[in-house]
């Protein structure tokens, strides 16, 4: 009898000692599961990417910016879902489309150009918007200071009216005699005004004549270049426009042809046989963008993460192409050329 009860009491035991056990075996788990993780939640996040430009120009474009993603750990599909709504230069659609990321809702939104960040700005005072390939944020009214944004909304800037002033300087350098330059210009970006400004000053300090054709697409593109046809221009300068043209080759081969050197903002079409860019890179500025969600995903706050300026520039000089314009490109230019295609 008394081998029995002892028996039982001991049988009781052993299962609340299991159950302690398993139950401290699970916590550890859970701690362990929640310092994997980093401590954040493990619900899905979801990042809208809000873009007035062609969908062409958005894949290549996000691309960089999706591999930083991944490389932070993020796996789409897994911890985070992407939400593109891409306005295809149709830009009265952008707050329509700022309005359904809005409505997910967007744990943050990254918003590619100044069409995209107004319409972002105007959809929410409270989401997190990251901008990537705004011309002058402080200027247009996004944030109150590089330093401190202040609001809901921070990110990456081009620095471009300095980069535009800097390509119309180089082109007049590698071209002394150059007395007539025509710019081509994304007329669906409200950005471009303020380079255009810039263009104007340059010119007219260096004694250069400008001409601006402001296009919406392929089609007035095809417009413009004839119309470059009869102008007997000296140079052609070509804004950011990469989501207006069929190809990055369709206007460098059409300036090649009646030979009349090129700069160009987007390095695509220097690499498409244009004969020089100047400017900021355009993936390592998506890359930094996707650092920004990173850190806001993980609880900073937009007002406290300071705007990033580009610090690098790439001078890219096509050789070949120079040779194909029976165009010498000065030493000095040759020096500060970050890369040379031949």
């Amino acid at each position: 009898m008394g081998d029995r009860a002892s028996g039982q009491r001991f049988g009781r035991l052993s299962s609340r000692r299991m159950f302690i056990a398993q139950a401290a075996a699970f916590g550890a788990i859970t701690v362990l599961e929640g310092c994997a993780s980093g401590g954040t939640e493990s619900r899905i996040r979801t990042i809208g990417y809000l873009s007035g430009n062609a969908r062409a120009s958005v894949e290549a474009l996000s691309a960089p910016f999706r591999q930083q993603l991944a490389a932070l750990g993020y796996i789409e599909g897994g911890n985070i879902v992407i939400e593109f709504r891409i306005a295809e230069n149709v830009v009265d659609r952008l707050p329509a489309m700022a309005a359904e990321l809005v409505a997910l809702p967007a744990d943050v939104i990254l918003a590619e150009a100044i069409p995209a960040q107004l319409a972002a700005k105007q959809a929410t005072a409270t989401i997190p918007i990251v901008f990537v390939l705004s011309t002058d944020p402080v200027g247009q009214g996004l944030v109150a200071s590089l330093a401190r944004p202040g609001r809901n909304i921070t990110g990456v800037s081009t620095a471009s009216e300095a980069i535009t002033a800097k390509q119309l300087e180089i082109l007049k350098e590698t071209i002394p005699a150059m007395a007539r330059v025509v710019v081509l210009w994304n007329a669906n970006n409200v950005a471009m005004a303020a380079l255009l400004r810039v263009i104007e000053a340059t010119a007219q300090t260096l004694g250069v004549a400008v001409e601006t054709i402001g296009v919406h697409g392929p089609d007035e593109l095809d417009a413009a270049l004839e119309r470059i046809r009869a102008g007997r221009f000296d140079a052609l300068l070509m804004l950011p426009a990469l989501s207006v043209v069929r190809a990055p080759d369709h206007v460098p081969e059409f300036a090649n042809k009646i030979g009349l050197p090129q700069m160009f903002s987007d390095m695509q079409f220097a690499r498409a046989g244009g004969l020089m860019h100047f400017g900021v890179n355009f993936a390592a500025l998506h890359r930094r963008a996707a650092d920004y969600v990173d850190k806001i995903l993980k609880g900073a706050s937009p007002a406290d993460l300071p705007v990033e300026q580009p610090t690098q520039f790439d001078l890219i000089v096509n050789v070949s192409t120079a040779r194909r314009l029976g165009l010498m490109i000065p030493n000095s230019v040759l020096r500060r050329a970050t890369e040379l295609l031949q």
